[in-house]
């Protein structure tokens, strides 16, 4: 960051041009349960309206980001050449929007601009500079590194906010001019400086507890240490939820059947929390492979914790690359990314469930095994009264059959010219034909075998709590008849042909929508419904949120939508 007397007096920023506008919802984010962001912003082509609490149509969720001190992010796009040198393994993520800016521009940078600055934005738009981004573990989530915040802090690559202090309509090519410098010793580098570095000058600190034109939030830091002395960032820098990516070896691949291999991975980090090492019920993991880490895929955990857990993967014949890359290019001693599914909420099979007989049903296609081993599992030792239905192409191909207790399944392979009929084996909901039981249905396979095992269950009045349905996905999944979805904020029409999800369409045209599993079970590629019927997919939404909200990797409009995103 350079001496003190270097940085004492900062340059006059040059005449600058806006490079590009960005806008953003609060969505689910980085695939973590219960965290959510508006950073994930979209660009913007057009005049749009600033005002006092920000640009058009973007949104804020941290409390202290709706403060009028926070009503623009901007950040030195060269900046992100500086990151893929610093983190060459997540160099495809650092391009312009990925730190959640509105704002970008060529010259303006964190040395040139003092707290203070008021800049013309546009022809009518007044903008005055209120503070750095102090960096906190949301950017960890981003760029899926649990020392990025402290990166950000350490190297001084933050970006800045704006208040506003006259609206009027901006568009990318708009000038941005400096109009009045009220603390040209005070630049945003020499700022970051005592904040971080020469945290202990008090003459320095006293200076910035009174400094005109700084936000609310920094007046109340820098007043702060002048009595209490530096704060603790902690809190900040790491946050309540871990990072969820981390690096997995393959340390085991083995043929089962055909089209299944049992893969084995085990963890390259020593140090895993206590709290994360067990699986809750119907356990799954998301695996990040390939190229750039091109492919995420979500599997159910056949066995073990997060040392070193099973799974059982089969090759899709249709094959979106994720299954074929597993099956014909990783290789004993790879290492990919992997993180933690989410927990399921359902009651478990042992508790929860209220009094008197149960009686579980497992309706299973395929892969669709691996979801309910366990839970097969600990229904068989607690003397359980269940029963399975395996539907497979053959008993050849039925993977982990030897898992599964013989009297309590039946196999349905269509070389044997068996058929699974789902009428004839879901019971009432509360059967009373011979003794009474409340029956619970379990079902993960194909779409066409989920779809009929949640129509059945509807028909007979199942309530939620009874049921479980896992999505495995497949080459086909997300797709299906064409539909139209208008852009709320621009009104452009994006055609979605039957061969491609809306997700697919989405980031075509530049929307950059985050996503994690692909098949409904997360909830990260959540977009809002305006106008519209949806035909949802997935699991991840409440029936009430499926009411202005569809999941944009599975679920597909009917005829047109209009959505925002």
């Amino acid at each position: 960051m350079g001496s003190l007397a270097e940085l004492d007096l900062a340059p006059l920023p040059p005449k600058d041009f806006v490079q590009s506008l960005r806008t953003g919802k609060i969505r689910p984010f980085g695939g973590v349960k219960g965290l959510t962001s508006a950073i994930n912003k979209q660009p913007r082509q057009g005049k749009i309206r600033l005002t006092v609490g920000g640009l058009a149509g973007d949104e804020r969720q941290y409390v202290h980001h709706k403060s009028p001190d926070n009503d623009l992010h901007q950040y030195d796009p060269r900046h992100y050449e500086e990151w893929k040198k610093i983190l060459p393994d997540k160099a495809h993520k650092f391009k312009v929007g990925a730190f959640g800016e509105n704002l970008s521009s060529a010259l303006l940078t964190e040395s040139n601009i003092c707290v203070g600055d008021k800049f013309r934005l546009g022809p009518e738009a007044i903008i005055q500079v209120t503070m750095l981004r102090q960096p906190c573990y949301k950017l960890n989530h981003r760029f899926e590194n649990k020392k990025m915040s402290s990166l950000i802090q350490k190297t001084g690559f933050t970006g800045w906010y704006y208040r506003v202090l006259q609206g009027g309509d901006v568009q990318v090519g708009d000038e941005i001019t400096l109009i009045e410098r009220i603390n040209p010793r005070w630049s945003l580098a020499r700022v970051h400086h005592i904040l971080y570095v020469d945290s202990n000058n008090m003459e320095a600190i006293a200076e910035l507890s009174q400094l005109e034109g700084f936000s609310k939030e920094f007046l109340k830091l820098f007043q702060n240490r002048l009595t209490k002395g530096t704060e603790k960032m902690d809190g900040r820098l790491l946050g309540d939820f871990a990072v969820p990516w981390q690096p997995y070896k393959l340390v085991e691949k083995t043929p089962l059947t055909a089209r299944v291999q049992r893969f084995v991975f085990k963890s390259e980090d020593d140090e895993i929390d206590a709290a994360d090492l067990r699986f809750g019920r119907f356990p799954h993991v998301r695996l990040r492979f390939g190229a750039n880490a091109q492919f995420t895929r979500a599997y159910s955990v056949v066995s073990g914790d997060m040392r070193s857990f099973e799974l059982g993967i089969a090759r899709d014949d249709n094959s979106r690359g994720g299954s074929a890359f597993l099956h014909d290019t990783l290789k004993v001693g790879d290492i990919l990314e992997v993180a933690k599914g989410h927990n399921a909420v359902t009651p478990t099979a042992s508790h929860d469930q209220g009094t008197g007989p149960k009686k579980h049903v497992f309706i299973l296609g395929g892969i669709g095994v691996t979801a309910f081993l366990g839970e097969i599992k600990e229904l068989e030792e607690k003397s359980g009264d269940f029963e399975i239905h395996y539907a497979v192409r053959s008993r050849e191909e039925a993977a982990y059959l030897d898992r599964l207790p013989a009297a309590n399944t039946t196999v349905y392979a269509k070389s044997e010219g068996r058929r699974l009929d789902i009428d004839s084996i879901v019971p009432s909901p509360n059967d009373c034909r011979d003794e009474c039981f409340k029956a619970f249905v379990y079902c993960c396979g194909p779409p066409s075998l989920l779809a009929s095992c949640q129509d059945v269950t509807a028909k007979l009045g199942y309530p939620r709590s009874q049921t479980h349905f896992e999505e495995f996905g497949g080459a086909g999944t997300g797709t299906g008849d064409p539909f139209e979805a208008e852009i709320k904020a621009t009104g452009q029409i994006l055609q979605v042909p039957q061969e491609k999800s809306l997700l697919d369409v989405l980031n075509e045209a530049g929307f950059e929508i985050e996503s994690s599993c692909l098949v409904g079970n997360c909830g990260t590629c959540t977009v809002d419904v305006c106008k519209g019927k949806v035909n949802h997919q997935g699991t991840a939404l409440e029936e009430e949120q499926k009411e202005t909200s569809m999941l944009s990797c599975v679920s597909r409009g009917k005829g047109k939508i209009v959505i925002d995103c």
